[in-house]
């Protein structure tokens, strides 16, 4: 999928990731908000760190309700001047109808 996607804005949608067994964590699933999001992938804000290339299953949920389900690929990071981290992930299995 080209990142010359139409990008679409939507401040009521966040993203469920499920990083499997991971040690670090307490819980294995966490809320994240999404910037933007295309028909291949989405755009996350975290302040947890991701590897590129690491897969995940993800939900993603617009107005509350499950719109999405798939699994990804984390496939770049971006660091904006506010020290915030930006990652972007691209869907395996399933793209969203938009």
């Amino acid at each position: 999928m080209k990142r010359s996607d139409i990008r679409h804005e939507n401040n009521n949608a966040y993203l469920v990731i499920d990083r499997g067994n991971d040690a670090e964590s307490d819980s294995h699933s966490r809320h994240y908000p999404i910037q933007n999001l295309s028909r291949g992938g989405i755009r996350f804000c975290s302040n947890e760190h991701f590897e590129i290339d690491e897969r995940v299953n993800l939900l993603l949920y617009i107005d509350e309700k499950l719109s999405h389900q798939a699994c990804g690929r984390i496939c770049y990071h971006d660091e904006d001047q506010q020290h915030n981290n930006y990652y972007g992930i691209s869907f395996l299995d399933k793209y969203l109808s938009l």
